[in-house]
C-alpha cells in the first residue's frame, strides 16, 4: 500500500502526453496548447476611433473658446470597415466608432461635444469647436491591446472561452493541442442492473457508468465504449483485451479488493500487464489499482462503491488525463474548517463537504453526514471535497484544510499550477 502522493508520482511517470494536432478555434474549449502561443498581429492593427465624432488635428482647436469657437470644414465621412483618406490640416472628417483615423489626424471629438452644420442629406459640412481638444483623445492605438509577437497563452493552460476570444482577435484560427484521451469503461459485477432494469432480487442499479460518462464529458475526454461484465474471468479478460485495441485509458469499477470474485488483479496479470500499484493509503477507495497493459493503455481499477469510484476518478484518473493532454495539474483551494471532525490518521481522507463564503468573504467548509462510500445522497448535497492528508487524526474548527471542486470546472475551481509541479 502506497501513499496518495506516491501514487500521483507513479501516475505522472507513466503518462506520456498524447500526439499533437492542429485544432480549430471551435474545438479548443478545455484543451491546452502544446507550446506557448504568440500574437500574430497588432490589435488593434491600425489606429481607430473609440467614439462616433470628428477626427482632426488637435492643434487646429488650440484657439477655441466658448466665446470664440473655431470653425472647421468637414471634408467627408469615414465608416468602420472603410479605407481612410489622408487627413488635411485645417479640416476634419466625420468618423464612426471603429473606423480608421486618417493619417495626419491625432484626436477625435465626440459628436455630442461639437456643433455641426449638416446638408440636406444629413452629412456634416462644418463643425464649431468651443474648447481646445488635446491630442490622442478617443483613439485606439495600434497594438494597444496586443502587440505582434506578444505571448498570449502558455503551454499547459486550459483554454476557456475568454482565451478563444483572444486567439481569434490575434489571428490564430487554429493551434496545436494534444488529442483527447480515449477511454473505455468496464463495470464489473453480476449484481449490476443496467438502465431500464429494476433493482431488487439481488440486483443493484448501475450508478457508476452514468457518473463516469458524465464526468468525462466535463474534462474533454472521449469515452469510446462502455461494457458491463459479470463475475466471469474469461469474460472480463476478453473485454479488457478488446478495449485495449483502441483506448488510451481503461477504467473498471469493482473487482479489485481481496474477495473471491475480485477478478481484476488476476485479469491484468493474465493479460501480461504491469501492476504499478495496488492499494492506496486513503479513504474511501483504498483498493484502487493502477497498471499498464502490455499493449500500451493505462489501466485504472476503481473499487465498486459509488463514492470510491468518484474519488478514484477525481483524484487519480483526472491527473492522468490532464497529463496526457499536456494540461497543468490542479492546485486545490485553502479553506477553514467550520466544525471539528476526526478521521483515521494513517489514511488520506477525501470527504464529501459543503463550502460557503462567510460574512468576511472567507471560505468555510463543513463535512457532511453520510460519509460511507455507498451513500450517494450526501454527495448530491456536496459542492466540494475536503482533503485531509495522512498524519492528521483530528481537524479542529477554524483549522486550515484543502478543498477541491467536485468537478474541475465547477464551483470553487482555481487557475492551474505550473505544469512541472507534479
Amino acid at each position: 500500500m502506497i501513499s496518495y502522493q506516491d501514487a500521483l508520482r507513479h501516475i505522472a511517470a507513466a503518462c506520456e502526453p498524447l500526439e499533437a494536432r492542429q485544432t480549430p478555434l471551435g474545438q479548443l474549449l478545455g484543451r491546452s496548447p502544446v507550446d506557448d502561443v504568440y500574437s500574430k498581429m497588432n490589435v488593434p492593427s491600425f489606429v481607430n476611433s473609440a467614439m462616433d465624432g470628428f477626427a482632426l488635428c488637435a492643434a487646429d482647436t488650440a484657439q477655441a473658446s466658448s466665446d470664440s469657437p473655431v470653425e472647421i470644414r468637414v471634408s467627408g465621412t469615414v465608416a468602420a470597415g472603410h479605407e481612410s483618406p489622408v487627413g488635411i490640416a485645417g479640416q476634419a472628417v466625420e468618423i464612426m466608432t471603429g473606423a480608421p483615423v486618417p493619417t495626419g489626424y491625432d484626436t477625435v471629438i465626440p459628436v455630442e461635444r461639437i456643433e455641426a452644420e449638416r446638408d440636406a442629406t444629413g452629412a456634416a459640412v462644418l463643425i464649431r469647436c468651443r474648447e481646445p481638444i488635446p491630442p490622442n483623445r478617443h483613439l485606439r492605438l495600434a497594438g494597444q491591446d496586443f502587440q505582434l509577437g506578444q505571448k498570449i497563452l502558455g503551454r499547459g493552460q486550459r483554454i476557456e472561452p475568454r482565451h478563444i476570444m483572444g486567439l481569434a482577435a490575434t489571428g490564430s484560427d487554429s493551434i496545436e493541442t494534444r488529442r483527447k484521451p480515449k477511454l473505455a469503461l468496464v463495470m464489473t459485477g453480476s449484481e449490476l442492473a443496467m438502465s431500464g432494469i429494476p433493482s431488487g432480487s439481488g440486483l443493484i442499479r448501475d450508478a457508476n457508468g452514468p457518473y463516469l460518462r458524465s464526468f468525462l464529458d466535463t474534462v474533454d475526454a472521449e469515452p469510446i465504449r462502455t461494457d458491463c461484465v459479470t463475475d466471469d474471468p474469461d469474460n472480463l479478460q476478453s473485454t479488457i483485451q478488446s478495449c485495449a485495441a483502441n483506448a488510451d485509458v481503461i477504467l473498471t469499477t469493482g473487482g479489485v479488493s481481496a474477495g473471491r470474485f475480485d477478478l481484476v488483479p488476476d485479469a491484468i496479470e493474465t493479460l501480461g500487464g504491469e501492476t504499478i500499484f495496488h492499494k492506496v493509503a486513503m479513504r474511501p477507495g483504498k483498493p484502487l489499482l493502477f497498471a499498464r497493459l502490455n499493449t500500451g493503455p493505462l489501466f485504472f481499477g476503481l473499487p465498486g462503491n459509488p463514492i470510491a469510484v468518484a474519488v478514484g476518478l477525481r483524484f487519480f484518473v483526472l491527473p492522468a488525463l490532464l497529463r496526457l493532454q499536456g494540461l497543468a495539474p490542479e492546485r486545490f483551494l485553502p479553506s477553514t474548517c467550520a466544525e471539528s471532525f476526526s478521521t483515521k490518521e494513517h489514511l488520506t481522507f477525501f470527504g464529501k463537504a459543503h463550502t460557503e463564503i462567510d460574512a468576511n468573504g472567507c471560505l468555510r467548509t463543513r463535512l457532511l453526514p453520510g460519509q460511507e462510500s455507498f451513500k450517494i445522497n450526501s454527495l448530491m448535497q456536496a459542492n466540494c471535497w475536503a482533503i485531509v492528508p495522512a498524519g492528521t487524526a483530528d481537524v479542529a474548527a477554524g483549522e486550515r484544510l484543502e478543498i477541491a471542486p467536485l468537478c474541475p470546472t465547477g464551483f470553487l475551481s482555481q487557475a492551474s499550477a505550473p505544469r512541472d509541479e507534479i
